[in-house]
């Protein structure tokens, strides 16, 4: 038998980029469930976006500087996170030209020792 398995499109993670947010899909937001605030980072060289959930010890302690801090909305099935500057260095670094899309959509994975979803464009 050679069966070819299907992929549970409900499962998969995705990231959307928008002209002035990210979206990550209900598969996604799974590791955002108990946060408020992310970072948000560029690897220029892997040429990906990787998203870093901030935890509330994280802001007790913190570890980061204030400026960092990115609020993440979570609805029931999406999670948004809203900075056009980022979103605008992205477009300019990875050449998303919103005037022709309205959203690009990028596969996610979650790397759970580094606890960073990241999205390679």
């Amino acid at each position: 038998m050679n069966f070819e398995w299907t992929t549970n499109e409900n499962a998969k993670m995705t990231m959307t980029i928008y002209e002035t947010n990210i979206t990550l899909n209900k598969a996604a937001c799974h590791y955002f469930d108990d946060v408020a605030y992310v970072l948000l980072g560029l690897d220029k060289d892997k040429k990906c976006i990787g998203v870093k959930p901030v935890t509330k010890e994280d802001l007790n302690h913190n570890i980061y500087d204030k400026s960092q801090l990115h609020r993440i909305s979570l609805g029931k099935s999406y999670g948004r996170i809203s900075n056009k500057a980022f979103i605008e260095q992205v477009s300019d670094l990875f050449e998303l030209d919103f005037t022709q899309e309205q959203n690009y959509k990028f596969d996610a994975s979650y790397d759970v020792v580094h606890h960073i979803m990241t999205a390679h464009l």
